[in-house]
């Protein structure tokens, strides 16, 4: 009898991360969510997900792997410099001659999209960030958190950007939040726009196709928030959602920027594994997400 182990996702691990077609940088920190008065638990996020998604049946032969870079200790002495010290690591990282195709981030807070983009930075300068997301974490407070890092992103950002905002809700959303961005573009979708743009979320190909056209030269950046899903789904996070978007959805969107826009990274922020339910609800929405990520039809 073949041990179950060896035809799930776990079998494909490999602890050399040159060696990884898929490798997963971890945050298990929520300092960033503390700063930003959230709920305490996202630290816990990263590993909560990835043993849900070892568990799952495995159908390629691509291999994995993970590193947690998060330093809590660091973050806490002082916040702004983790940041650019993070940056580096994750620079760092990207600049391996390696054959990984997709970095998937693992959070803890949103707060960690910021020093992700600021390395990712060093190598692109044409981006598109595709965010969802209930909240725009466009914040005007003058201490980064887990609220203010697309205002980080667009003051720092040395090149053309675009971050585009999908899922939001204005209820959700102060004014001086809304207010424009230093540098870059801003498109915002918010969950009305997303719901009517797709005739109740029928036809979301044809509303991406209008709003995110493909270009050539431009890098890619999937983040969700996991506070973008409906709260039926979605119980584990700081900001429950009782008006979120569908999974389906989210989903397609997944699956346009792998399939339609060539996309290599993927950020996965804000899930709460404390508050979920005993089933893990939220994980395994998370892990469905990811197992469409290491999906081999995607790859080069």
């Amino acid at each position: 009898m073949i041990p179950r182990d060896i035809e799930r996702i776990i079998n494909n691990k490999t602890n050399t991360i040159e060696l990884a077609d898929i490798l997963f940088l971890k945050f298990s920190s929520d300092i960033g969510t503390i700063h930003n008065f959230g709920r305490r638990g996202s630290q816990f996020a990263p590993e909560a997900i990835l043993n849900i998604v070892k568990k799952l049946a495995c159908h390629n032969l691509l291999k994995w792997s993970e590193l947690d870079l998060a330093n809590s200790t660091e973050e806490k002495s002082d916040f702004p410099t983790s940041q650019k010290s993070l940056s580096q690591k994750i620079k760092n990282i990207l600049g391996l001659e390696s054959r990984t195709q997709k970095f998937v981030y693992l959070g803890g807070g949103h707060d960690y999209i910021y020093p992700t983009i600021l390395a990712l930075n060093y190598f692109a300068k044409k981006m598109v960030i595709i965010n969802l997301d209930a909240h725009l974490d466009t914040r005007t407070d003058q201490a980064p958190n887990s609220g203010t890092p697309f205002r980080q992103i667009a003051a720092d950002f040395k090149g053309e950007l675009e971050i585009i905002q999908l899922g939001i809700h204005d209820f959700a959303n102060s004014i001086s939040t809304m207010s424009n961005l230093p540098n870059g573009k801003e498109v915002v979708a918010t969950y009305e726009d997303v719901r009517f743009g797709t005739k109740d979320f029928c036809e979301t190909e044809k509303f991406l196709k209008r709003l995110i056209p493909y270009q050539e030269d431009t890098v890619y950046v999937f983040s969700l928030d996991a506070d973008v899903l409906d709260a039926g789904i979605m119980e584990g996070v700081s900001a429950v959602n009782h008006r979120g978007l569908p999974y389906d959805f989210v989903e397609d969107v997944l699956l346009y920027s792998i399939d339609e826009l060539k996309c290599q990274h993927f950020g996965i922020f804000e899930y709460n594994p404390v508050y979920d339910n005993l089933s893990q609800k939220g994980a395994r929405t998370i892990a469905a997400l990811i197992y469409q990520i290491m999906d081999d039809r995607f790859f080069i």
